[in-house]
């Protein structure tokens, strides 16, 4: 199924073609040479896990709990390999959302040495979405974006701003994947998917940096007004890709259900269970760092989205 949204994308021709910005032409530089090609650098070959286990079961919260600890061993096998699958569809269609708004941003960043690497990051998406579409092959199911990525995703698209564009891709969406590949690449028990979040965290790291580069410099020229605007979006950005909002619950559901577990059982048992072991994403499992606390969070601060206004709401929410 294709959809499609409206968006307002400006369009800025730049005729200076002379960069006044060192910083992103070595970003530009590093951009590419460290190119590789999902064909070549991947070893396709390698056989991937018979158990479904690719994130390490020792690594995964949900089997550590007494649920899952019942589960027959087959269920157990299900329910792992769907976990993976709905994971990873959702890197998919993020990447397919950041290839979209980086195409955007090549249009709309006012300078020419943005543009330029703007466009090498447009190349590292269809990357990114070619390796997760090959691997879930071989993983041999899939599932659909989940409303909240989507919203996200959508919000990102339709913003009327370069710089809106950039923090939520940049700043939040792009930290979130180079957090979460970072942590997966301490999980991964599957040597095929070890080596792609490999590769990938270290695009994602060139596109965290782009973010905080270019944003650094323009927030300070932006007015009052226009800053707590951004702000506002980025403090809605997380809430929403927490699962603060409205925006979950059957979606997550999901892989269990079509592992046979029981809807009653999920609801009334195994949800107690994940929440009295602190297993959550604002907190850190067994080797894990909390992405949004160690990324997402500090680097919003870093381009200077985190003042006295913003702040205490972070602070509530448990992130600061």
């Amino acid at each position: 199924m294709d959809l499609q949204i409206e968006t307002n994308c400006p369009t800025t021709w730049k005729f200076e073609y002379e960069s006044d910005d060192p910083a992103l032409d070595n970003l530009y530089e590093i951009a590419k040479r460290d190119q590789w090609n999902v064909s070549v650098d991947i070893d396709w070959e390698q056989d991937m896990r018979e158990d479904s286990d690719v994130f390490g079961r020792a690594e995964t919260g949900i089997a550590r709990t007494e649920f899952f600890g019942k589960l027959s061993k087959t269920t157990q096998s299900d329910l792992l390999a769907n976990i993976a699958a709905h994971t990873l569809s959702q890197f998919l269609h993020g990447e397919q959302g950041a290839l979209l708004c980086c195409g955007q941003l090549v249009n709309s960043v006012p300078t020419v040495e943005g543009k330029l690497y703007a466009a090498t990051q447009v190349m590292d998406e269809a990357r990114h979405v070619e390796v997760f579409d090959r691997y879930l092959n071989k993983l041999d199911k899939s599932y659909p974006v989940s409303t909240a990525l989507k919203k996200v995703l959508d919000a990102i698209l339709a913003a009327d701003s370069w710089q809106a564009k950039s923090v939520g891709m940049n700043i939040l969406v792009e930290s979130l994947a180079m957090g979460t590949f970072y942590n997966m690449m301490i999980q991964a028990e599957d040597p095929l998917l070890a080596s792609i979040v490999k590769l990938t965290a270290q695009d994602e790291a060139r596109h965290v940096n782009f973010g905080i580069i270019s944003l650094m410099k323009e927030i300070p020229r932006m007015s009052e007004e226009d800053t707590a605007a951004l702000e506002d979006f980025g403090l809605a950005a997380i809430s929403i890709l927490l699962g603060l909002g409205d925006e979950v619950g059957f979606e997550r559901s999901q892989p269990f259900l079509d592992a046979g577990i029981d809807p009653d059982d999920l609801k009334n048992v195994f949800h107690p269970q994940i929440r009295d072991a602190d297993i959550t994403l604002l907190k850190s499992g067994s080797k894990q760092r909390s992405v949004v606390t160690e990324y997402m969070v500090p680097n919003l601060g870093k381009i200077g989205l985190l003042s006295d206004r913003i702040k205490p709401k972070y602070v509530e929410m448990g992130l600061i």
